[in-house]
């Protein structure tokens, strides 16, 4: 095999990722050592990319009809005067958003021309898909920490959190929590996001921006490395509480017939559910900020002379292995655990009703 590109036996078409050929400089972008290394790659991608087109499918499918069900069962007179039903009622359509914006759209824009049309001719429709397929993720992630911390005042101040006032407080957080997370989806508007990287292979609507140098790594510590820190934090402080209160309620009732605690089981399902999503977000979070540094600070632009075309190609590969196919592996598994962390919810909602018959 020759390396010249002129004399390379691949067709740029080996590269079936890209879209757009009538660019002057793609036999540069594009040399005949990463058209090989691409097609060696083939196996993978083609089982990753049917993993992502159907297994994520039916994924969805199940996610959604879960989230339902836990909305209209929390919706009832009973279960709607607490706090926790308030968060898990938000999360469940936060989930919902997340799973349709981030997974549903992506595959059908992938599959279908006209639905990928819709967004290309349509500027408000491009925007708002790139400001939902974030507002519901950050959403989502940050009312996990929310209800982290709730669940653990509630141990820790069992009659100090109960009041007239308590759906107000709740109702207030999330609306804040709302805003919040709208303000930070629309510099999406700007830098892309997930709409002009999307692992669904879609041909972006939006232009890939260069990210914002340094600010990117608050984005990405705001998004996956602080709720992290606060469910870690706030998953240690609830087993400690845990066995404190399952102490003293063993010393008071030693005398008694044993009962199951219904709220504490409740609880370890949640803390079940807040370490799934760190199960989630660390993979992320890696990821994306390996991604960053790669594109930033170790990054090499494609060039004609011998030495700075071997340093491309070099940080071509390691980059493909190091980012974009660590990040296939990642959105792939972040549906699995979506649907683990949807299903536990749901068995904490149903322990919740439990806890309040």
């Amino acid at each position: 095999m020759k390396s010249g590109n002129l004399t390379c036996p691949l067709p740029l078409t080996t590269l079936d990722f890209l879209y757009n050929f009538s660019q002057s400089d793609l036999e540069i972008v594009w040399p005949c050592e990463i058209r090989f290394y691409w097609l060696s790659l083939q196996p993978f991608v083609k089982f990753v990319r049917f993993l992502l087109s159907y297994v994520t499918l039916l994924i969805i499918i199940l996610g959604v009809l879960l989230n339902t069900i836990s909305f209209v069962i929390l919706s009832t007179p009973v279960l709607c005067e607490s706090n926790l039903s308030l968060y898990l009622k938000a999360l469940a359509l936060s989930d919902n958003g997340a799973l349709i914006f981030n997974y549903a759209v992506g595959i059908a824009k992938s599959h279908f021309i006209f639905v990928n049309n819709l967004f290309m001719n349509n500027r408000f429709l491009c925007g708002l898909n790139s400001v939902t397929m974030e507002f519901f993720q950050f959403t989502s992630t940050w009312l996990v920490v929310v209800l982290t911390w709730t669940r653990l005042f509630a141990i820790m101040f069992p009659f100090g959190l109960y009041g007239h006032c308590n759906n107000c407080s709740g109702t207030i957080i999330i609306v804040i929590l709302i805003c919040l997370s709208f303000i930070i989806s629309l510099t999406k508007l700007y830098s892309g996001g997930y709409e002009t990287d999307s692992v669904f292979e879609f041909i972006p609507c939006q232009k890939k921006i260069k990210p914002w140098g340094n600010a990117m790594y608050f984005y990405i510590a705001l998004s996956t490395w602080l709720p992290l820190l606060f469910i870690f934090i706030g998953n240690i402080l609830l087993i400690i509480h845990m066995k404190k209160t399952e102490k003293i309620r063993c010393q008071l009732t030693q005398n008694f017939r044993h009962k199951t605690n219904k709220i504490h089981h409740t609880s370890r399902t949640l803390f079940v559910v807040s370490t799934v999503y760190l199960v989630l977000l660390l993979p992320l979070g890696i990821v994306e900020t390996l991604g960053l540094y790669w594109d930033i600070i170790l990054i090499k632009f494609p060039d004609t002379g011998t030495k700075r075309k071997a340093e491309y190609i070099h940080w071509y590969i390691n980059y493909t292995l190091c980012v974009h196919v660590e990040r296939k592996n990642v959105i792939e598994m972040v549906p699995w655990l979506m649907l683990s962390h949807i299903s536990l919810e749901f068995c904490n909602q149903f322990l919740f009703i439990l806890s309040h018959r």
